[in-house]
Formats: C-alpha cells, sequence, structure tokens
C-alpha cells in the first residue's frame, strides 16, 4: 500500500457468518484469531480489538479458510465473477510469518464455461505438504490437491457432486524399496450421503500421485444422510461427521464400515472441532456446533459418546474452533456474532478474559443499507437487510445496542428494514434523534443514547421510504412512489406538504445550507427539484441526460452548488442560476474494463478540516458498486485516493464529525473504518 495513501484502512467489523469456518483460532497462537470479510483475510488479536492485519490479495469475496496444522500457511478461496472482470475461483496460500501471498492457485476455476463458482471447501495435510480444495462448479465439481512447497498440481480429479466436506486422515510411509520414496496420504470426503476414502500414492513410473477412492460401508438398514463437517480423530483411524439431521456418525477408517450414528441436535449439526481427551487415552473430545445455536460438547469414541456440557448462543453454529492451548473456544454464528467461550464451562467471555454475557464481537449478517453520524465523532449507527439498527462505539468496535424491526413478517428472506437513517436534532424533543424510513412504508424515531422507540408515522409514503432528513421546523421524507413529503415537528407528526415532482424514487433530500426554508431533492428519474418551503412549490429543476440520479449533497464552498452521483459513473455540480451542470468529473478510466461497474451509489463532502480551507470542505467521497470508496479533491478535481477492502457494492460512506475517519458499509455486510490523512496543503 502507498504510505503516502491519505485513506488507510484502520479496522474490519464483522466476519462472513453465513460461511463455514469464517472464524479460526491460530493453531499455535492461542490470542489469534484469523477471519476473512468481504474480500480480504483478517488476523486479529482476540485480547485487542485494535490490532488487526490485513492479507489483500482476492478481488471477488473470499468463500473459504484453512490454516495449516502448524500454523505456518493461510489458504483461502474466492468466488468467480461477480463485479470485476476476469476475476476466477482462485485460491491464495499465504505466508503467516510475513503475511505475505506465497502462490495463486488457479485450477479451480470454471474454464470457458459461462457460469460462476466457487471455493467450497479448503484442508492442508497433517504435515503441511498439501493443500486439498473443492469448489462448486455446476455440472462438475472439481477435487484438487497442491503440493504447498512448490504449488505444483497434485491431483486434479472431476467429481459427479460437489464435496461435503474435506478431512486428511492418516499419512503413510511408501511401502517401496527406495528409503526416500515420497509417503502416501488418506483424503476423508463426502458426496451426499457417500463417504469416501480417497488414497493418494506416489506412482514411480509417471512420477506422479494418483488417487483412487474407496467408499465406506453404511449399514443395511441404510443410512442416507447429507454432512456438513468432520475430523479425522484417532490418528486418523477414526472419522467423525456431522449429519445435516443433527447426528454424530462414527466411522472406522482402517475397515471403511460406519459405526455409530449419536443423535446431538434437530436443527443440524454444521460445525466440529475436535481434540484428544487430556486426561483418557484413545477418548475424543467433539465441540459440535448445531444450527439451533447450542454448543454441545460430546466425550467418547466409537459407540459411546455423552454429553459434558452445552451452552446456547444467538444464530446457527458456523465456526467451531480451539485455541492452541485447548483452554478456549471461538464460535462463529449466522447471526454475525462471534463468541469466546471457556472450553470446560462453556462461560462467555470478554476481550479481557472476564465474564460476558455479549458476543465477543458482532457484525451484521445481511447487506446495510445505510449508516450515519451524529455531533460525536465517537459513535455511529447503522441499518441492515436483517432489520436491525445498530449503534457501534468506535473505541473498541462494540454495539452499544440494538434496534430491532417494528413489522411483523413471516418472510425471512424479506423483512421490513430501515433503507435511509438521519441523526437530527428535534426541536420538539430538544435534543438529537434518529429518524430512519423503512420498506414497509413508516417512518420511525428513535432515542440515540438507548435506542428506545420514540414515536412513528405509519404509511407515510406508498412503498418504501428512500430518504429522510429534517430542518428547523420540519421532518422532511421522500419516497419510491416519487413524492417528497413535509411533516410538522410536532407530537402530532402531521402532513403539512406534499409534492409529486419525482417520477420515480427519491433517492437523496438535504436542507439548503444557505436559506433552510428551501429542500432539494433527486430522483431515479434523473431530475433534481429545489422546493421553496414558504412558498409550498418547486422553484427549480434540473434534469440530467444520462444516468440515473443516485445520491446527491450540498457543496459547502463557492456557490454552495448541489452535487449528485449517477449510474453513469459522473459526479454534476449543479447551480440554481443554470439548467445544464455547471461542472462534471468521470469516476472511471477509459482504461478500465468496459464491463467494469461503474454505477455510483454515495457521494457526500467532507467537514472542514483542522488546519484546513477556512471556507469550507475540501474533499469529496464516492461510493461505487464496484466495491471502491473514491475520495477527490475539490479544488483540483482529482482522486487523492481509492480505498478497496468490500467485496461488493458500498452502499454508502460517511465522515466522522471530525473528519478524521471515514465509514463505509456495503451490500457484503463489512463495516470498514478508515483512517483520513490528507497531505497538507502548500
Amino acid at each position: 500500500m502507498d504510505e503516502d495513501d491519505p485513506l488507510v484502512l484502520e479496522h474490519m467489523m464483522g466476519f462472513n457468518g453465513e460461511k463455514p469456518g469464517a472464524v479460526q483460532f491460530h493453531p499455535t497462537h492461542h490470542n489469534v484469531m484469523i477471519a476473512y470479510t468481504g474480500c480480504l483475510v483478517v488476523i486479529s488479536n482476540v485480547d485487542d480489538p485494535h490490532k488487526q492485519e490485513f492479507l489483500r490479495g482476492h478481488n471477488e469475496a473470499i468463500t473459504c479458510l484453512a490454516i495449516s496444522p502448524s500454523g505456518n500457511l493461510i489458504a483461502s478461496g474466492q468466488t468467480s465473477t461477480t463485479r470485476v472482470p476476469n476475476s476466477e475461483a482462485i485460491v491464495i496460500v499465504w505466508d503467516f510469518k510475513t503475511r505475505e501471498a506465497l502462490y495463486r492457485l488457479m485450477e479451480l476455476h470454471d474454464g470457458i464455461q459461462f457460469s460462476r463458482n466457487s471455493v467450497t471447501k479448503l484442508a492442508f495435510s497433517s504435515d503441511d505438504a498439501f493443500l486439498a480444495g473443492a469448489d462448486d462448479q455446476p455440472g462438475g465439481p472439481k477435487l484438487a490437491v497442491w503440493h504447498t512447497t512448490n504449488a505444483q498440481l497434485a491431483v486434479l480429479k472431476k467429481c459427479s457432486r460437489e464435496q461435503s466436506f474435506l478431512s486428511w486422515g492418516k499419512v503413510f510411509a511408501n511401502p517401496k524399496r527406495r528409503n526416500n520414496a515420497p509417503p502416501s496420504y488418506e483424503l476423508l470426503t463426502a458426496m451426499d450421503e457417500k463417504v469416501l476414502t480417497r488414497k493418494m500414492e506416489f506412482d514411480h513410473v509417471t512420477m506422479q500421485y494418483a488417487m483412487t477412492e474407496t467408499q465406506m460401508q453404511l449399514p443395511s438398514s441404510g443410512l442416507m444422510r447429507a454432512y456438513n463437517c468432520a475430523h479425522a480423530v484417532c490418528n486418523g483411524s477414526e472419522l467423525i461427521a456431522g449429519s445435516a439431521p443433527g447426528e454424530l456418525c462414527v466411522f472406522n477408517v482402517e475397515t471403511q464400515v460406519f459405526k455409530a450414528c449419536v443423535p446431538v441436535s434437530k436443527g443440524g449439526l454444521l460445525a466440529l472441532a475436535v481434540r484428544p481427551d487430556p486426561e483418557h487415552a484413545g477418548v475424543t473430545i467433539a465441540y459440535c456446533g448445531c444450527g439451533d445455536g447450542v454448543l454441545k460438547v460430546l466425550q467418547g469414541g466409537d459407540l459411546t459418546w455423552v454429553c459434558l456440557n452445552e451452552t446456547s448462543v444467538v444464530g446457527r453454529i458456523l465456526s467451531v474452533t480451539l485455541s492452541a492451548d485447548g483452554e478456549e473456544v471461538l464460535v462463529g454464528t449466522s447471526v454475525g456474532n462471534i463468541y469466546r467461550l471457556h472450553a470446560k464451562t462453556l462461560e462467555k467471555l470478554d476481550m479481557h478474559g472476564s465474564a460476558s454475557t455479549v458476543p465477543l464481537l458482532a457484525s451484521h449478517p445481511r447487506a446495510i443499507s445505510c449508516l450515519d453520524f451524529g455531533a460525536s465523532s465517537e459513535w455511529f449507527l447503522t441499518a441492515s437487510e436483517d432489520g436491525t439498527m445498530r449503534r457501534w462505539e468506535l473505541s473498541q468496535y462494540q454495539v452499544d445496542y440494538e434496534i430491532q424491526s417494528r413489522c411483523k413478517t413471516y418472510d425471512a428472506t424479506n423483512v421490513s428494514h430501515a433503507e435511509c437513517l438521519a441523526i437530527r436534532r428535534s426541536k420538539d424533543l430538544g435534543r438529537e434523534v434518529t429518524l430512519s424510513g423503512w420498506t414497509d412504508g413508516c417512518v420511525r424515531a428513535y432515542d440515540v443514547d438507548n435506542g428506545s422507540f420514540l414515536w412513528q408515522i405509519a404509511s407515510a409514503h406508498r412503498g418504501a421510504v428512500s430518504a429522510v432528513d429534517m430542518n428547523e421546523l420540519y421532518l422532511l421524507t421522500g419516497g419510491k412512489d416519487g413524492s417528497v413529503r413535509v411533516w410538522s415537528d410536532q407530537p402530532s407528526r402531521q402532513l403539512v406538504g406534499n409534492f409529486d415532482e419525482h417520477k420515480k424514487r427519491v433517492t437523496a433530500l438535504c436542507v439548503d445550507l444557505r436559506d433552510p426554508s428551501k429542500i432539494h431533492s433527486c430522483s431515479e428519474d434523473k431530475t433534481v427539484v429545489t422546493i421553496d418551503l414558504q412558498q409550498a412549490r418547486r422553484t427549480y429543476c434540473h434534469s440530467a441526460k444520462e444516468g440515473a440520479l443516485a445520491s446527491m449533497c450540498q457543496a459547502t464552498t463557492d456557490e454552495l452548488e448541489l452535487i449528485t452521483a449517477d449510474t453513469s459513473g459522473n459526479l454534476k455540480w449543479w447551480d440554481c442560476d443554470e439548467a445544464e451542470p455547471v461542472s462534471m468529473l468521470v469516476t472511471w478510466s477509459p482504461h478500465d474494463d468496459p464491463n467494469k461497474e461503474r454505477r455510483l451509489t454515495h457521494v457526500s463532502v467532507s467537514p472542514p478540516l483542522e488546519g484546513g480551507s477556512r471556507y469550507g470542505s475540501e474533499y469529496l467521497m464516492a461510493c461505487t458498486a464496484s466495491g471502491d470508496v473514491q475520495v477527490w479533491d475539490l479544488a483540483e478535481g482529482k482522486p487523492v485516493s481509492i480505498g478497496v477492502a468490500h467485496s461488493s457494492e458500498v452502499t454508502m460512506a460517511r465522515w466522522t464529525p471530525d473528519g478524521r475517519q471515514v465509514v463505509s458499509v456495503g451490500k457484503d455486510a463489512c463495516i470498514c473504518v478508515w483512517n483520513f490523512f490528507p497531505a497538507p496543503k502548500m
């Protein structure tokens, strides 16, 4: 990264809770946690949230992660082309000590097919010598094994179905007479109900590894199960697997037969972590993460298993891993929470190792639609498509409180959520409140200090409320229906004005900086409208020729022009005295791939910086659908920094009120905190 870059990623909040194994303890450093979010691998310290390092190299969303038993290597796989042209389902192998990328493995790409695939599984052999990976290519998923010393492909096999899990078993000394003959390996996999032992042996004729497979024998009564996870135990002689119905299934690898099926949970057994029992030889301790949010600790082996302890967390458990010293368990859930638990008591712990009732870290599990700051730079609010709003504090990156959707729904995939929010001072209440516009057409207000519900305007618009703001006297809303409405900032919240000036969704509202009785709105119908509330009529209207207007802000310098961002990737300056834009910036380069997404999603100007211009903001920030956060110098009209961390569309970014940091959110559910160090003006 350029040391002179003014925009520097400071912290990533969140992890991919929908993917198994998305957060793991390092196998030799007991306080190091490795996770992925967006297109970055994040190495963190569980004792200090400020200590984060980022592994950069992926250009798409990361989909799986593996750490070698020695802890020296990390492997991460991604999905193929969605937003960046010519990106493939690659695997990157990283050196943990140097934090550098060693290899980029391309064998799991989808070839010339016009399809998309993802790397779904990765696993290192017990001696770090090999890395196995699998993908979900439609019509022909692949299984690949690479040498970790030179990135050479050892085996590439096309399979009939996707691999449910990958787990390395025994390593056998080669029976050939040559003393330096390479050993043989067992790779245990499953395809739906079939559990397979794949033996990888070195062929001295071809001087290559060859793979043969044997199917585990199931009971004569049948055991039609799909599997989610598995681990080889007892030096590879046994395989324990978690089934979709919620059972712990045990297989004898040496005899290739099924041994036992232990019911664990009705919600499915989704994640496993195992270790030998330190007090009993040949006995295994299994930490079972279940779909009903229960973590169970089982002890046993072969046919006999007993439950030692259990605890409940919020969300389906998709990641379970043990610390290097075996004293703690790290649990990741589908709702975006990471829990740190004591390995024996299962007591929840905080970052200091003390008892806690809340997760170690939290994040939104679904796309984040918007955020805003109040007067303080110490905290901000976000709203997500999962129906929640959260207040985050920036000193420890923790959640102060959460607001749940007040709209009842029976469709978990279509929950009513806040599409816009603004923290403004209400003259009626005499303090700051959180104003939010929801997809169910309601406007709701909450206390910024504790998140308590204050009031709502039911059915404020036909369809979603897409923009909200407030001036000295009125609450202002814009809707998907194209209307701009004015409401009294009094307990009655009466409608005092309605302006049907737009034909499509209103994408932004702002109160004029010079005259608060004037408001500005922009819309997907490519128009910018100025409304005089005292005259109760439209006074100006501007129309763009190309690109729907996605966002708008007002410059704080010169003539206080309106700045719009559109779906063509252009920034335009509008003056009330001119019909056409008075200035324009193109945020993409003609040298970019023509298929690259150019659409802008949000624009804002920086607050006046300490020691900066006394006339107002000096920088403009534009968010893109391709995942970039661009910072432009307003005086020179050129970009000064492009922040890349998100793996999907950046929906919004805001400066902190002191102008020292930027927070961006996106459809990848990531919250990125950037430090902003502008170069001193000459």
